[in-house]
């Protein structure tokens, strides 16, 4: 049984039934509980000593969790990213398919009277007794809107707890709970009995004609419920409920065949040369090189050997325009895996690479761990980006867990990008990945000309506006000429800020160490952190001024001032604000691609988006993250700059105009320049004499509480164990950048080692171990950050 805070193996009694699978869903005792867990080893023979102790475990029905690969790539995770191998297992599962225990209230007697409890609320009861009834788990009460009138969270609780003491409610364990079921149809065949009646003869006549029929069909056929419920009844036919396959999909012509340009055939042949042996390759090319086709022809190469590929692509909104070349090259026998798939769908397509039915994954970071068996090609688009990188336990690195799952496998793994991250250019130079490069692009069309405008310059000028005068003209052409605009920045809402003219106050959120930021269209101020809202203020909360300023731009304030200068444009914006429900992406892109004439968006729009019609990118504020406390943060900036200008000019001559306040800044100058190599040299340099990754492993180790002064002693007694290991150059303990989120304090210790195992080993080992009996602080490791 594994869970975050038990990690501990144990074994239970087997019956004379058949043997679990390793990844196989049981059901056991642990204390007086009982819980779900995986089988994670073989079965063997108990000693006579150990038979009269063991309990006995119960098999269910639910759909086998992992496989033996699945497992070992799970105890991966669980030793680099120290991690338990529960939460490990958590990454590789697809949780709604796993049975629940559910813990749920019932009454026990009539609804008590009120002086029976005078601490809990008479609302409260009311509720209880009267609308919730019987049956239900404390989760609902706890987000039941009048519930949260009543009391906050705790207090619930609390009052719950009193309720049980005293013998009112009952608390009752369920099990077999499953958060989604693959989707049913009931099928039609012939029975014994003859049929009677025109309908139920002509219902026979079609079923036996097909062999069986779907009894949706029955019905669009004209068929009525009453009519096939009868036939089922008297005998005529027979009805079976089973496992719906999953669909085909139909509907798009396939595109022409492409032929490779010699640059993406010779990658094409170095690729296929490997896939009897394995091996890594990091495909470098330019924006619009054509590196989708590569992978494309080295997949169909993968496949004729009978082996299978997986697509790793870094943004949902690049999913849906991928995963289509995909599907019209391998059709039906591709999945897609990305959050605006419901849980459903995503099940089915999860069920179907079990089945053996799928033989292409394309999808974002967790599909690396899709059970697809005999992998033999695994590619990791833009593997430079952040969204690679999981924020959440466990806090893997997709690149790494690729590399881990293609040894594995004897597979071929291909870092693509036109940005590498310098890890991977660095194992490029240093010759651990084969360099294939593709500097031309595909159309043989030039990369676009890019023009800096220096926004210190327009504001001397007189330009106080967003857009600086070169970009309003460069719009203004395109509309005029019924050519596409992208508009770039990458910070949602209306305004960074509100910031009091008369004294400097600035609205902050009461809960983390941030301000709240503007989102005009809602008429509310939000932090980003944590999603406090508040209408904004009248006036000032410090000396009671009506006079604010809006400071710092986001994605919505570019939209509603390029709809205010150009009124007759067709304007989409697509950030998170915008992308909240399933096809969303889907929808705003289809939107810009038909008759939109500006997409505005935040770093969204900047990857792997290919629309022949853009001919102009503005960055509209390139300073935006340059300057953030991160010694990744001119890699970013230069890698999201490069992205963004590739959109423009695909299939005809297109421009780019970034503004800035720092046009000097190497970041920004060099990638105008399209330059990434005298980049990479640069900030390689650079890390080498700061001794940051990839020349040392970087680990954080990260202290979080709700008393601040306990935090910071415990980060100062972490810290000073790490000093005392000499396994590291310890750096802090600091504040995070965002001190407090969410009403939790947080400090971190940055670790950079030459001996990174030993380091994993000794945080384990004293850190972590010790971290468990503080119940004021928990420890948060991150490693590679």
């Amino acid at each position: 049984m594994k869970t975050s805070r038990f990690d501990r193996r144990l074994t239970y009694a087997l019956d004379d039934g058949e043997v679990p699978r390793i990844g196989d869903v049981v059901r056991v005792a642990l204390g007086s509980r009982g819980v779900y867990g995986y089988v994670v080893g073989a079965p063997f023979a108990a000693t006579e000593a150990q038979i009269p102790r063991l309990k006995l475990l119960t098999r269910t029905q639910a759909p086998r969790a992992f496989n033996e690969e699945g497992l070992a790539l799970a105890e991966y995770l669980s030793d680099r990213y120290l991690c338990s191998l529960g939460e490990a297992l958590g990454a590789i599962t697809f949780a709604g398919a796993v049975p629940r225990a559910l813990d749920r209230l019932y009454r026990t007697r009539e609804r008590p009277r009120p002086e029976r409890y005078p601490s809990v609320p008479a609302r409260l009861l009311a509720l209880i007794w009267d609308e919730l009834g019987d049956g239900w788990t404390p989760q609902r009460l706890l987000h039941h809107p009048e519930a949260r009138r009543v009391a906050d969270a705790a207090r619930l609780r609390g009052y719950l707890q009193t309720l049980q003491r005293s013998g009112d409610l009952e608390r009752r364990r369920t099990f077999g709970h499953l958060a989604v079921r693959a989707r049913r149809e009931r099928w039609l065949s012939c029975g014994a009995a003859p049929a009677r009646g025109p309908k139920a003869k002509a219902l026979a006549a079609l079923v036996r004609e097909r062999g069986e029929l779907a009894r949706d069909e029955a019905l669009l056929r004209g068929f009525s419920a009453e009519v096939i419920a009868r036939a089922v009844a008297a005998g005529v036919l027979v009805e079976q409920a089973r496992e719906a396959a999953r669909g085909e999909r139909v509907g798009r012509e396939r595109a022409a065949a492409v032929t490779p340009t010699a640059q993406q055939q010779a990658a094409i042949d170095a690729v296929r040369g490997a896939l009897d042996r394995g091996g890594e390759f990091l495909l470098y090319g330019i924006t619009g090189s054509g590196k989708t086709l590569v992978y494309l022809e080295t997949i169909a190469a993968a496949l004729a050997r009978g082996r299978r590929a997986i697509v790793l692509v870094p943004e949902i909104s690049l999913t849906p325009q991928t995963a289509a070349r995909f599907e019209d090259r391998f059709g039906g026998r591709v999945a897609v895996f990305h959050s605006a798939l419901s849980d459903r769908e995503r099940f089915e397509a999860w069920q179907a690479c079990w089945r053996g039915e799928i033989d292409v994954v394309v999808g974002a970071r967790s599909a690396v761990f899709a059970p697809l068996e005999n992998v033999g090609l695994i590619a990791v688009d833009e593997e430079h980006e952040s969204s690679y990188k999981q924020d959440t336990t466990p806090r893997y690195v997709t690149a790494d867990v690729a590399r881990e799952r293609a040894r594995r496998n004897g597979a071929v793994l291909i870092f693509g990008g036109a940005t590498p991250s310098l890890e991977r250019w660095h194992d490029a130079q240093t010759k651990r990945v084969a360099l294939l490069r593709l500097p031309n692009r595909a159309t043989g069309l030039p990369l676009p000309a890019v023009r800096v405008v220096d926004m210190a310059e327009e504001l001397r000028s007189g330009n106080r506006r967003i857009f600086s005068t070169a970009l309003l003209q460069a719009l203004e052409q395109r509309l005029n000429a019924g050519e596409k605009s992208v508009l770039f920045v990458n910070r949602r809402g209306a305004a960074g800020f509100l910031l009091c003219r008369a004294c400097g106050w600035v609205p902050a959120c009461a809960r983390c160490s941030v301000s709240l930021a503007l989102h005009r269209a809602e008429g509310r101020l939000r932090c980003h952190y944590c999603d406090l809202q508040m209408p904004p203020p009248a006036r000032c909360g410090n000396c009671g001024s009506d006079i604010f300023r809006e400071f710092g731009v986001g994605t919505e304030r570019v939209e509603e001032e390029v709809r205010r200068l150009f009124p007759r444009a067709r304007v989409q914006r697509m950030d998170s604000d915008t992308t909240t429900r399933l096809g969303d992406h889907a929808r705003i892109l289809d939107a810009f691609a038909g008759e939109g004439d500006i997409l505005v968006g935040t770093q969204m729009i900047a990857k792997g988006l290919d629309y022949p019609q853009v001919t102009l990118v503005g960055v509209v504020a390139a300073d935006i993250g340059l300057h953030r406390q991160d010694f990744r943060a001119s890699e970013r900036t230069f890698a999201l700059l490069v992205q963004v200008a590739g959109r423009s000019g695909r299939a005809r001559p297109g421009e780019v105009i970034v503004q800035t306040y720092a046009p000097e800044h190497p970041a920004i100058a060099l990638a105008a320049a399209h330059d990434y190599e005298a980049f990479a040299e640069r900030e390689l340099r650079e890390r080498e004499a700061l001794r940051y990754p990839p020349f040392a492993a970087l680990l954080y180790v990260g202290v979080i509480g709700r008393n601040r002064a306990h935090v910071e002693r415990a980060a100062r007694a972490y810290a000073q164990r790490l000093r005392d290991s000499q396994l590291a150059e310890v750096l802090g303990p600091a504040p995070y950048p965002i001190e407090r989120v969410n009403d939790e304090w947080r400090w971190r210790i940055a670790c950079k080692s030459a001996r990174p195992s030993e380091l994993r080993a000794f945080v384990r080992e004293r850190i972590l171990s010790f971290a468990r009996t503080d119940r004021a602080a928990r420890v948060v490791v991150n490693v590679d950050p």
